[in-house]
């Protein structure tokens, strides 16, 4: 005789901040899953096991909710990046490359959540608001990597070799999340190492 399936976790009262957090990680996998256009309300609400009038009371909209997730993915990532100067040691590369592993772990390379940044260019594109979002997060990543480079001279300006370590780093991430190889990410984060090598050699 088959069991009952257990009563769902969410079913319990929780504290709001609680629950709009759990709303921001059901709207990331349903990115994921859906796409920018899929990820309407209705879907979040049956994922979440909560009504439509529950997400209507944290926030005015689905669009709302997906800013506000995008800015939370934002904010989270530049968090755990603006740590490694700090902790990590002194040489550049050193710190290059926990930047680069960092950028490919799987908290921040993994299926769900590449599926969700796909998403969220796709509104970047069209949306002043995302933009904007993607314009200051974009700022923050250069201005740690530039504070890495900073001490080193090399024969271009910290900020034009920041620039360049990016561009190669969001290229690899792209290219290597998307692959089925199991191995790509390590692969990705060599590659990052080798080029910022030789940035910095030349």
């Amino acid at each position: 005789m088959d069991q009952p399936s257990p009563a769902r976790p969410r079913a319990r009262r929780e504290k709001p901040m609680v629950r709009r957090q759990d709303l921001l990680a059901v709207t990331v996998a349903c990115l994921a899953r859906y796409g920018a256009k899929g990820t309407t309300g209705r879907a979040i609400c049956r994922e979440a096991g909560v009504s439509h009038s529950l997400l209507r009371h944290y926030f005015d909209n689905p669009d709302d909710l997906l800013l506000e997730t995008y800015q939370q993915l934002c904010d989270a990532f530049v968090a755990e990046l603006e740590q490694i100067p700090d902790a990590a040691p002194a040489d550049p590369l050193d710190r290059l490359d926990a930047v680069f592993r960092l950028h490919f772990s799987d908290r921040w390379a993994g299926p769900d959540i590449l599926g969700a940044w796909i998403a969220f260019w796709t509104l970047v594109r069209t949306r002043e608001d995302f933009a904007r979002v993607r314009d200051g997060f974009n700022a923050r990543v250069q201005a740690v990597l530039v504070a890495i480079l900073a001490a080193h001279r090399g024969p271009a300006p910290a900020a034009e070799t920041a620039a360049i370590i990016g561009g190669v780093m969001d290229g690899l991430w792209l290219e290597f999340g998307l692959s089925r190889d199991a191995d790509a990410r390590n692969a990705g984060v060599a590659l990052c190492n080798r080029a910022a090598r030789r940035l910095l050699a030349d």
